[in-house]
């Protein structure tokens, strides 16, 4: 079985869950994070009780994971967008078409490098 630490507001899907377990070639179990990270430092204590690290991030913050992750691989789920056929009725009484988000698949980050500079 891997632990897996799912950093994100939201409970990790079915589907979500299958492919991972399909990627991962195990079982998973899964370590929810689900505050908002300001800093990725607060996560290492879950990091090292973790075989891998799925998580929703800003690029910054993905950035700082990747390297807090050390040899444990940092992955991302992408999705893909559906129109249900259905139309959303907005508080300012415009409408909208309805989009589900659906797993497409796992991706690893492998890499990831970030320089910025405040404007």
């Amino acid at each position: 079985m891997k632990t897996v630490l799912w950093i994100s507001r939201h409970a990790m899907t079915e589907t979500q869950l299958r492919d991972l377990a399909r990627v991962l070639g195990d079982t998973v179990q899964v370590l929810p994070y689900t505050q908002t990270v300001k800093q990725a430092d607060v996560l290492r204590p879950l990091i090292e009780q973790a075989d891998a690290i799925a998580a929703v991030l800003p690029v910054e913050l993905l950035a700082e994971l990747v390297t807090l992750a050390d040899e444990r691989p940092v992955l991302q789920s992408v999705a893909g967008r559906r129109f249900t056929g259905r139309t959303l009725h907005l508080a300012d009484g415009q409408t909208e078409p309805e989009i589900a988000f659906e797993h497409l698949y796992w991706q690893q980050i492998v890499k990831l490098e970030l320089q910025t500079r405040r404007l």
